[in-house]
Parts: C-alpha cells; structure tokens; sequence
C-alpha cells in the first residue's frame, strides 16, 4: 500500500542540540479514499482524516535511548463549500490532561487511543456544539453515504517534550499542520438525454445535466452493431469528444451544445475531439461527476445514456415503427411492412425508397425485446 509521510522535526535554537523526538503523520491509500472527519460529532471523540488509519509515529531519538513524556494539543476547523467559513472544532485547543509515555522503540498515536479508557492518552475537549450539529445532520443524511460534507478539513497537532529520563525538559515544540480538501457531492446526472435512444433532430445535440461536484467530463462513443452494451461501446472506441467543465471557473455551466470546434472557453477543457456526428447513427454520452479526496480523483459520479442523430426522412417511418412497436401491435407493423416495399440489401435498408439505417432496426428491438416472444422469416 502507498504511503504518504510528512516527517516533523523542529531543532532547539542551540546550533548542536538534539530534539528528544520526531513525529511522522502517515497517512494510506485508505485514508485517500475514505476521506471523512476530524471529529467523531456522535461520540465527541477525536479521529482524524479518516475512519481509522491516520496515525501519528512518534520516534524516540534519544541517545542512549531512554523514556521521553510529551503532551498534546490539537486545533481543528472545517470551512464547508456551502458557506466558505472558517469555523473551529474546539473551543481552544484539545490538550491531553497529562503527560503520555513515548518508549525507548517509539510509539503510534491512532483516534482509538483518545477512544480507549485504558490508555494514558487522556484528552480534554470542548466541541463546538452548531458545528458538531451541521455536520452530523449533514453526516445522518441518506443521500451523504455517511460521509462528512465536501470543504476544507484543517488540523493543527503540537506535541511538547515534557521529560527525558524522568528529569524535565524544555525543548521547542514539534508542530504538524495538514488541510485535506474533501469532495463529497452527491450529485451528478444528466437530465438530457433523459432515457437511452433519446432523438436529436439535430448532429449538434445539446446535453443538459444537474451536479454539485466541482466538476464533470463529458464523453461521447459512437455504438456500433457489434457492440453488445452501452459500456461495450465506452470501452471498444476512442471517443469523437471528451471535455472537462469545472463548475466553478465556468460559471455553474450545466449544459452544453456539441461544437463544431474545440474553441477555447472559460472553465472548459477540451481532452479529445470533437469529430462530427453523423445522422442515422447511435451514440453513447457519459457524464462523469469528478471527486476528489486529498487532492486525488476518486470513483466519479458517473450516468452513461445513449442518443440516435435522427436522419430527416427516415424518421417520420421510424416514429411509426417506434409508436406500433410500443403499443403491442405487431400485426399493424407486419400489414404496414408487407402494403410496401421493403428492400434490405448490401446498401441498408429501404422502406418504400426511405432509409432505415441498421441503428435504427436495432434500437427499436432493443427497446422492445421484452414484447417480442418470437420472431420467424419466411420466404
């Protein structure tokens, strides 16, 4: 597993002295990925970033190595995204009421030793109560996962040599400063298309979406006959666009029109593309709903729907395949297939000199295979 250390070691002010101690804050992929809180606001009980596996290594650099006692003293504010204020946790720092042991080998601090009443990590602290109560609502609600809201996370952690060998010492204090940017949206989709085989009139649809992450990338596949899903078509080809839309440089931008060009635009980052869409084919759009957590992009948010760009003529002939189809009168389709004239050959698919292309047939089965029970060519 990757590790992320930051070691912090702060030297007397006497050019050859040595600090009794060094403190390394560790923090893994885990912590990464399930970035949470730095408070516990249901138990009043210090954690850390994350659930369980921030820690703190305190190494005992004495020598010859002998018992060192430290004391403790952790600040906390949280600036959420929906009201930019910077608010602290405590009321004054949490400090621990006496002095803890660090061993000759060392010794690693986790939250469970401020959770265990065995341990001689004792901690004293006063929660902001309306802080404690926003977050936990925010925390409690269904749509959150259980996870803490998105904003800037600030932790300030000050450990003081107390003794060395029993006898007191002064030495300057070990100061650790860490502010984690957690994005936590829950929001990211699209509201057109709104279902698979939506029909644009037009090779330059428009995509509408609602998102509260900080930003999206729109990705557009074609989906060929071969491909047997709407992801078969994501994986299988190179996509004809892929644009990166930051919410907050764009303006809140949440719809956007397929260009002609890749013309440069405020909050707007074009990554492939775009190639011109083509009438009478399908396509697949994917918004993804990036997030990120300690400055890494985690899983997105992600809503994958496909649209057809509608072929002018074919479309009256296909709308009326579409409307029988749906209805469950097969007999109406077969009557109207069998009054004209239907040619399929090496050049597509002909009703009465119209063209059916081959996406349209297989979308309109797709659609409706859970009606058709059975299919049968005659000659």
């Amino acid at each position: 597993m990757k590790r992320f250390v930051l070691s912090a070691v702060l030297c007397s002010s006497l050019a050859f002295a040595q600090p009794s101690i060094s403190v390394v804050p560790v923090i893994t992929d885990a912590d990464i990925i399930n970035a949470s809180v730095l408070v516990d606001p249901l138990a009043e009980k210090i954690k850390t970033f994350s659930p369980s596996t921030f820690s703190l290594n305190i190494l005992n650099l004495t020598s010859p190595r002998v018992p060192v006692k430290v004391s403790m003293e952790i600040e906390a504010y949280v600036t959420l995204e929906e009201d930019r204020t910077r608010t602290p946790m405590f009321f004054g720092p949490a400090r621990t009421k006496k002095p803890f042991l660090v061993p000759e080998t060392g010794r690693l601090f986790t939250s469970k030793d401020a959770d265990d009443p065995s341990s001689d990590i004792d901690l004293s602290v006063t929660i902001n109560e309306d802080l404690k109560k926003k977050l936990k609502d925010r925390i409690m609600d269904p749509v959150s996962g259980g996870r803490a809201p998105s904003g800037l996370y600030e932790i300030r952690i000050v450990v003081t040599v107390d003794s060395v060998g029993g006898a007191a010492k002064s030495e300057p204090p070990v100061q650790i400063d860490r502010s984690v940017n957690v994005t936590n949206p829950t929001t990211a989709v699209l509201d057109v298309p709104f279902n698979n085989g939506y029909v644009y009139p037009t090779p330059f649809p428009q995509f509408q979406w609602t998102y509260d992450t900080r930003a999206v990338m729109l990705s557009v596949y074609e989906k060929r006959p071969e491909h047997q899903s709407l992801e078969d078509a994501v994986s299988a080809s190179d996509p004809h666009l892929q644009v990166r839309i930051s919410r907050k440089e764009s303006g809140n931008l949440s719809t956007f029109t397929y260009p002609q060009s890749a013309a440069a635009r405020f909050g707007v980052e074009f990554l492939r593309g775009p190639r011109q869409l083509e009438r009478g084919k399908m396509y697949v759009v994917v918004l993804d709903g990036l997030r990120t957590a300690f400055g890494v992009e985690v899983e997105p948010l992600r809503t994958v729907r496909s649209f057809v760009v509608a072929d002018p003529q074919g479309q009256v002939v296909v709308n009326m395949l579409q409307n029988a189809l749906s209805s469950g009168e097969f007999q109406t389709v077969f009557n109207a297939i069998q009054d004209m004239n239907l040619q399929i050959n090496a050049n597509g698919i002909l009703l009465n000199g119209v063209r059916i292309t081959s996406q349209d047939l297989q979308r309109l089965l797709t659609e409706n295979k859970e009606r058709i029970t059975s299919v049968r060519i005659e000659d």
